[in-house]
């Protein structure tokens, strides 16, 4: 049977998103028959952008499994433990990641959620330990040869710290020799307040989630017949909030959720199938309010291998 033209996106979340959407491309592999490395177009914002690197570089889905279970596997070289920086960031800078963005925010330019993220101070997080991983499976720091070649296409999303106009690095072919891919998951993964931003050539960047977990709206005139959406910061379902931290979470993915509604009508719209994957309230419960703390992890990826088969087919019966 012929596979559709399948887009896959791969959305913001942390740690605790990461170690879920893991979870969940294996429960997508098995119930569509598919290997998620064989994505037309990979597109991946934060630890998305971390997660589809790896995979475009020829990092199995096998591999990532196994390093959630904390079995050392060559070319997937991650200390759960200290290299995403711990459970709390390291102090910050005293100055803004982006202030033009709070006046963007000001004006109703961009989100309320966008605008803060301006304002929050510069992250100190020592990046070096996402950089050995990407180097580690991408041969020097290379972009994948398919990619290059323009049969698979990969884009890492940031936004820029001024205009809050979002990069899809990779799209542009100079991308490929002129931004190193640990240097594009760098500043995908540059959250504010907790990771430096990221200079690219005379700009700087931000983590691509400030303005959307997803960005799936890019694929929008794309050519291809389906998108999977893998958005740990989204939830229609999401439950009780409980304590204040979680309200203010919820209060945050709520927001995020209703850009992934937005995405998925217009991909509809645009007769695309929409596969839209996200957390449910049991999986919430184990991410509790901060999706940095790695203490937290193995519960999530545990609860998350008991959840995702029964999301991933609900989301496929509602494609």
């Amino acid at each position: 049977m012929t596979q559709p033209k399948r887009a896959l996106v791969l959305g913001c979340g942390a740690v605790a998103g990461g170690a879920w959407s893991i979870a969940a491309l294996q429960a997508v592999s098995k119930q569509l028959n598919w290997n998620p490395a064989d994505a037309d177009i990979l597109v991946g914002t934060s630890v998305g952008a971390v997660l589809a690197a790896l995979l475009a570089s020829g990092v199995s889905l096998e591999r990532l499994i196994a390093a959630q279970n904390n079995e050392p596997q060559q070319g997937c070289y991650w200390n759960h433990a200290t290299d995403s920086g711990g459970k709390l960031p390291p102090w910050p800078q005293w100055t803004f990641s982006g202030p033009a963005l709070f006046k963007k925010a000001l004006n109703r330019e961009v989100s309320l959620l966008t605008g803060i993220c301006g304002i929050l101070p510069r992250g100190r997080t020592d990046m070096s330990g996402f950089v050995r991983l990407i180097q580690s499976a991408s041969a020097g720091d290379l972009w994948p040869e398919t990619r290059q070649a323009g049969q698979k296409k990969l884009w890492l999303m940031a936004v820029d710290a001024k205009t809050a106009e979002r990069r899809a690095i990779g799209r542009q072919a100079d991308d490929f020799t002129q931004v190193p891919l640990s240097r594009a998951v760098c500043a995908s993964y540059a959250v504010p307040g907790c990771c430096p931003p990221v200079n690219i050539q005379g700009n700087t960047y931000l983590d691509g989630g400030i303005v959307s977990p997803a960005s799936a709206d890019l694929l929008v005139n794309e050519d291809v017949d389906e998108v999977i959406i893998i958005a740990p910061m989204a939830s229609r379902w999401p439950g009780k909030s409980g304590s204040v931290f979680n309200a203010v979470e919820r209060y945050a993915r709520k927001g995020m959720t209703r850009i992934v509604d937005r995405e998925e009508a217009m991909l509809r719209a645009a007769g695309k199938r929409v596969i839209r994957i996200e957390p449910n309230e049991d999986d919430l419960h184990a991410f509790g309010w901060n999706l940095l703390d790695p203490a937290r992890r193995q519960g999530v990826f545990d609860t998350a291998l008991l959840t995702t088969p029964a999301t991933v087919a609900q989301a496929i019966a509602m494609a």
